[in-house]
């Protein structure tokens, strides 16, 4: 909802993305992802081990939340910053 106001009262060309912008996501999304493998791999070590489900699952989400604040956290770093390094 809000997205459309700011779309309406900041006219055309609001939602235009730039290349660092594409970086900025995609480099975080890659950061968020990583947390993500790494609690499948934990949630697999926990079957294997034969653990209740109840802790698997919940291990699963917790590598779904600290995925996505992780991810935020690192958008949030990125545009501070002005980017990140170029190599």
């Amino acid at each position: 909802m809000a997205n459309i106001a700011m779309a309406v009262a900041g006219g055309h060309g609001t939602d235009r993305t730039d290349e660092r912008d594409r970086e900025i996501n995609h480099v975080s999304e890659r950061i968020g992802q990583s947390i993500v493998v790494i609690g499948a791999l934990a949630a697999l070590n926990m079957a294997i081990a034969e653990l209740r489900h109840f802790w698997i699952a919940n291990a699963v989400y917790l590598a779904f939340v600290l995925s996505a604040g992780l991810s935020s956290v690192a958008k949030i770093m990125a545009y501070r910053k002005g980017g990140f390094q170029t190599w």
